[in-house]
């Protein structure tokens, strides 16, 4: 009873000094808010007032402190690493997989994809040729110099102050300034596009529509079907930026570029960034105490992006990001055709306790200082073996780190602030954010008055 009564008192003075202080700094507001939520916890675990019943108190975390048990619960992490490894490498089908073979098991794994998009790329054919061409392509694309970097950089600032004064005072809305802002980006990295000749409300559309069908195939991969809508923006899109290739080169020629074929180029990019880039930058800029560490951690971007001895403290930002929030939360392959597709859980290796230590969920991109040899077996952001990601040797961390650090300081928090729409991630900063792509639409950045 007398430990109730405190935790309420405790909850009381706090939430007193919450509101009293919320004007002033914002790591008192997070601190008190904090401490609101630690003591709902607390009389959750507690439970209900019953001045008969006898006190309860809440079961203590377990502490592994002697060597077996801490042997035993590596020894299980082991093991759910090396099979969720054994399915992304296909070593579950055999010990010697030929590359056709690997490929029909991938592409069965991902058939919704050819349903919902029509694309024909690496990701969703068993052709061995449209593999090779793919990764060639892809390859090609995104071998990026110095300058390409701060160019890159530069697009997707002046995209963030157009957003900005567009929407004004009604608030940012993120997941579609994150998806468009991501799908430019993605057009001047892959297709040397003006970012000021592309139309914003197209890209709108069409990242909207591509969002809509990815939410379909997840629902009802029988069901889904290419969409018209998409096609049609699509070859919009790829018409315009047609011409703007043949006027930039001065050649009087049109470079023809195909709309699926550009869009199997982009998905692969587009949809493994943009929930990343959201995430990262609200976890790294809004719901940290420490923002002097992060600034000086990333003080040099976009300067030091590609540049192997001055990048590399910066890229710990995207290396925790992806460990928080991999691009692919599960990673799926085919099995016979009588057994359903078999899954590897990335997320909950890359969020294991017995891995990464009890701040696992936590955002430390120190943590990357000094992985140990089992954290670095359990981290696999880009995949496995001869199919990983073109972007693994340091492309998608540099693109992650642009655009999560660009938009940290056009949305910073000193001059705005994350709107969730729900009571729990709007007052308490140690909840996990939401994964799912429906539940950001509503996450807005509202700018601060004065500004």
């Amino acid at each position: 009873m007398l430990i109730a009564l405190l935790a309420l008192f405790s909850f009381l003075i706090a939430y007193g000094l919450y509101h009293v202080l919320s004007h002033q700094n914002l790591l008192l507001k997070r601190i008190f808010a904090q401490t609101i939520f630690n003591t709902l916890q607390l009389a959750r675990l507690i439970g209900p007032l019953d001045p008969y019943g006898p006190l309860m108190f809440p079961d203590p975390i377990p502490d592994l402190n002697s060597a077996s048990q801490i042997s035993e619960a590596q020894a299980l992490a082991t093991q759910r690493i090396d099979y969720a490894s054994s399915i992304i490498d296909f070593s579950y089908a055999g010990p010697k997989v030929e590359l056709e073979e690997r490929l029909r098991l991938r592409a069965l794994a991902n058939s919704r994809l050819v349903a919902a998009f029509g694309i024909n790329t690496s990701l969703t054919s068993s052709s061995v040729s449209v593999h090779k061409k793919f990764r060639k392509l892809a390859s090609a694309s995104i071998n990026k110099s110095r300058a390409d970097w701060q160019k890159l950089y530069g697009v997707s600032m002046d995209f963030l102050q157009r957003e900005k004064a567009r929407y004004g005072k009604t608030g940012v809305r993120l997941a579609e300034c994150v998806r468009c802002l991501c799908f430019v980006v993605v057009l001047v990295s892959q297709f040397e596009a003006d970012d000021k000749k592309v139309d914003k409300n197209l890209v709108k559309r069409i990242t909207d529509e591509i969002n809509a069908q990815w939410l379909k195939s997840k629902e009802d991969d029988g069901a889904v079907k290419t969409s018209d809508f998409l096609n049609h923006d699509l070859g919009m899109l790829f018409g315009n930026l047609k011409t703007s290739v043949a006027e930039e080169n001065g050649t009087g020629k049109n470079t023809s570029i195909d709309p699926s074929e550009a869009l199997g180029l982009i998905m692969p990019q587009y949809e493994t960034l943009w929930r990343v880039v959201l995430l990262t930058y609200i976890t790294a800029y809004h719901r940290q105490f420490d923002m002097r560490s992060l600034k000086k951690r990333v003080k040099d971007v976009p300067s030091c992006l590609g540049n192997a001895a001055t990048e590399k403290e910066a890229l710990k930002l995207a290396m925790e990001g992806l460990r928080l929030y991999p691009s692919n939360n599960s990673i799926y392959r085919a099995a016979s055709d009588l057994e359903p597709p078999k899954s590897a859980d990335v997320q909950a290796c890359h969020r294991d306790f017995n891995i990464w230590g009890r701040d696992a969920l936590e955002f430390r991109p120190e943590r990357f200082d000094n992985l140990t040899p089992l954290q670095e077996k359990a981290y696999f952001p880009f995949s496995l073996g001869s199919h990983k990601c073109p972007a693994f040797g340091g492309f998608g961390n540099r693109m992650v780190t642009m655009v999560v650090v660009s938009m940290g300081r056009a949305l910073s928090p000193e001059t705005g602030k994350l709107n969730f729409r729900d009571v729990q991630l709007d007052n308490y900063v140690g909840i996990s954010l939401p994964t799912g792509r429906d539940e950001m639409e509503k996450w807005s950045w509202d700018m601060v008055r004065g500004q």
